[in-house]
């Protein structure tokens, strides 16, 4: 058997103030549909992500609870990938499930095309150099690097996932957070001061694939800040 490792990694910061068969959700969570910068699997992250915000009992419900199957101990086999060994074993997806059973919905993310691109920045740097991690091989933040891009403000952060290759099950494991003690990559996906978000997909040279997603409460790209001048 081969045994392959799933990594997480998050970022946040806050300012003073493929899947496996679909049932039908509202339209509305489906903000990413048009968007033209986005890849196909960068807009089903957001949906993804929309789904979870907008509905997390029933999320849970839906996509979490049969995953109990597939533990074996410390061993965990996602449905159609290969087995991953977690560091916790069943407890966090336990913990999650009832988490988000009990959760009120929050808003849900628009796309944000400054925040992809400050995702992406990250994925073209750890596609040449190697790495995992928030901070890229120039020394740049994510901050530093939504910045880049435009101005944020009331609260942003940044989420990175190794090694999947479905939008449901980066965001999955997200919630899931093995190894995370204050399971912050959960937070910030059920956090309702993010109200945007962008999102990088791309390969990586260590983990196969690498994921970026960058949310911020407010954001005004370059462009938009010239208009309001």
């Amino acid at each position: 058997m081969r045994i392959i490792f799933i990594i997480l990694v998050t970022f946040i910061w806050t300012f003073a103030f493929a899947e496996t068969s679909e049932s039908i959700w509202p339209d509305e969570v489906n903000t990413a549909q048009s968007t033209s910068y986005l890849e196909k699997l960068e807009k089903q992250v957001i949906l993804e992500l929309n789904k979870v915000r907008s509905n997390p009992k029933r999320y849970a419900e839906e996509y979490l609870d049969d995953l109990q199957s597939g533990f074996n101990g410390k061993l965990f086999t996602y449905p159609g990938q290969e087995t991953v060994r977690t560091q916790e074993g069943i407890s966090p997806l336990i913990e999650c499930i009832r988490e988000l059973k009990s959760t009120t919905p929050v808003p849900i993310l628009k796309p944000e095309e400054g925040l992809t691109r400050a995702a992406e920045d990250l994925v073209k740097d750890q596609q040449k150099h190697g790495g995992i991690g928030h901070i890229a091989r120039n020394g740049s933040t994510p901050q530093k690097r939504i910045e880049k891009y435009g101005e944020w403000d009331v609260c942003l952060a940044e989420d990175i996932t190794y090694g999947s290759f479905e939008a449901r099950q980066i965001v999955i494991f997200l919630l899931i957070d093995d190894g995370v003690p204050d399971r912050s990559h959960r937070k910030n996906i059920l956090n309702p001061c993010f109200r945007l978000a962008g999102v990088s997909f791309g390969n990586h040279p260590s983990y196969q694939t690498m994921c970026v997603i960058d949310y911020a409460g407010a954001y005004k790209t370059k462009s938009q800040q010239n208009e309001n001048k």
